[in-house]
């Protein structure tokens, strides 16, 4: 090398170093580090909240028959980081079969993670995808919203635990401590099952609540085919600001995003409720269908009439909206009380129903029945019935369901109790084809709930009353329950949920509160049984005025 090329490549550039990790300080103090191995590091105003990494991985075994597991994505071997920005960076991760690469980007207190997957599997399909690697060290035992259950819990059981479902009935999550907040939300998802979980660190019965430690996981169970690639995403928010509704704010955005505003048009006022069936044993030649007596026999024209002049009265008296009646075909033999085919009625019951219909029509009062639109009827034996699941994929399933509601709807029914339905996967895929054809003026109460099933029905619960500690003040339980109807109606401003006052355990004394003020005043449609109308109307008119408006809304939301 001669002395003048020397000299020249000394005065050329030295090429930038790559940066090996992008730090990003939120504008309230958190700080995050992504590094080759994804999200490592998490600080607020400098204490360490969470460490590790997050890296993708096969969830196929984690759920009970959920696929084949033959993905392999065990090992690692490459991992690499690429920074884009002051607030982005890009991870690759190639596990196996699996290649994730994985879009840091940052706003404000937000961090979005958009994982492409690619299955490398020619002949195998993913059917779960389990994200992991961060564990976070609270400054005391975390409060909050946080699914936690053991792994063989949902090996047995399966992706049904997923949300939207009966388990983890809000997609978000929020955990907090004494100086800081993180909130989680899928995102981007569409309508698909996820599942955030808080792991406990230590699983030891002595340990498990009591540790300030907890591993994050997330899942999404969703299709990656064959040779082929897949978008999940995940959205965190960290911050000094603690209230459950900032920490799941961007939940709110994907909830709202995925699922849309209310569909049908509340109405608040208090609903009559009648049990029409007694039972088997009641069946005999004066009582073929097996009703209960007096103005419950609406298989006979008395009954009918007598139906009619005990409820509109107390109705029009306590400006209730309507009534919603149990076994309207009676106690079918058969057995699958409540009957999925609840649009066929004994001959008698079907005569006597137009004057049913017509005298509420007559009254401006609503006619409710109660459905099972999720269930099927088929033959068990000779003598009784057993009930299987319809296929909401299944046009012609669909169509059948809806046919039943038609017909009902037709005969003047506006009010529908929905048995043994609400709170699954299926079940919101399914109601929001119902909705569709049922048009905002039909309501509807699922006996069960998640959050995604509010867009498109209301809900149904029962209220304990417990009274039996007399060193205790009595206290009310909503089944459903109170914190989770509160963010419910928080995601879906305008969303019902109506509840019967089931059980009084114990003594209430004079000054315990009454059952429609705390129904109304947590926005609870009261469920008041036709033989309870009478003691309850004095609290049904003084509580209703104060809490609802001239349309049978409430005052405030």
């Amino acid at each position: 090398m001669t002395t003048s090329t020397a000299l020249v490549l000394a005065l050329l550039p030295l090429a930038a170093p790559v940066p090996d990790r992008l730090v990003y300080k939120s504008p309230r103090g958190a700080e995050f580090t992504v590094t080759a191995d994804g999200l490592s590091s998490i600080r607020v105003d400098g204490r360490p909240l969470a460490s590790g990494g997050w890296s993708a991985w096969n969830a196929e075994g984690w759920f009970k028959d959920c696929g084949s597991r033959k993905v392999k994505a065990d090992q690692m071997k490459e991992k690499a980081i690429e920074v884009l920005g002051a607030d982005r960076a890009r991870v690759r991760h190639v596990k196996d079969e699996i290649v994730c690469t994985v879009e840091y980007a940052f706003a404000d207190e937000d961090i979005v993670l958009s994982a492409r997957i690619e299955n490398g599997n020619p002949d195998e399909p993913l059917h779960a995808v389990g994200f992991s690697g961060l564990t976070f060290s609270f400054d005391r035992p975390p409060e909050g919203l946080m699914y936690v259950q053991h792994i063989t819990y949902f090996q047995a059981h399966g992706v049904g635990l997923c949300h939207p479902g009966h388990w983890a009935r809000i997609g978000g999550s929020w955990a907090i401590d004494g100086s800081a907040g993180v909130g989680t939300s899928p995102w981007r998802t569409g309508l698909a099952r996820t599942l955030t979980l808080w792991d406990y660190a230590d699983w030891s019965p002595e340990k498990r609540e009591k540790l300030p430690s907890r591993r994050l996981l997330y899942f999404a169970v969703a299709e990656v085919p064959p040779q082929g690639a897949r978008v999940f995403g995940f959205r965190m928010r960290v911050s000094p600001e603690r209230d459950w509704r900032h920490l799941l704010a961007p939940y709110r955005d994907h909830f709202r995003a995925t699922f849309g505003e209310v569909r049908y048009k509340a109405d608040d006022r208090w609903i009559a409720t009648d049990y029409l069936n007694h039972s088997q044993q009641a069946i005999g030649p004066g009582n073929p269908y097996g009703f209960h007596g007096g103005h419950r026999r609406i298989d006979t024209p008395e009954g009918a009439k007598a139906f009619c002049d005990t409820l509109l009265p107390r109705l029009a008296e306590g400006n209730g909206q309507g009534a919603i009646v149990w076994g309207q075909g009676g106690d079918d033999p058969r057995g699958c009380m409540y009957r999925p085919d609840f649009d066929c009625l004994p001959p008698e019951v079907e005569a006597n129903w137009p004057a049913i219909a017509k005298a509420f029509r007559d009254a401006g009062r609503k006619l409710g029945v109660t459905a099972r639109p999720r269930d099927l009827c088929v033959r068990k034996d000779w003598k009784h019935d057993l009930t299987i699941d319809i296929n909401p994929e299944d046009p012609g399933h669909r169509e059948m369901i809806w046919n039943r509601f038609k017909t009902m709807i037709d005969k003047g029914c506006s009010l529908f109790y929905l048995d043994s339905f609400g709170s699954s996967f299926e079940d919101v895929r399914l109601m929001r084809f119902l909705r569709e054809k049922l048009g905002p003026d039909v309501l509807t109460y699922c006996e069960h709930q998640c959050d995604a099933i509010f867009p498109y029905s209301g809900g149904y619960s029962e209220c304990t009353l417990d009274a039996e500690d007399p060193k205790q003040d009595p206290a009310y339980r909503i089944w459903s329950g109170l914190d989770n109807w509160e963010v419910y109606r928080w995601l879906t401003p305008g969303a019902q949920l109506a509840s019967r006052l089931y059980q009084v355990k114990g003594k209430p004394g004079e000054k315990t509160e009454p059952v429609d003020r705390f129904f109304m005043r947590n926005r609870v449609v009261p469920l008041v049984p036709i033989n309870d109308c009478a003691a309850r109307m004095p609290d049904l008119k003084r509580f209703g005025a104060e809490h609802l408006d001239a349309k049978g809304r409430w005052t405030r939301p």
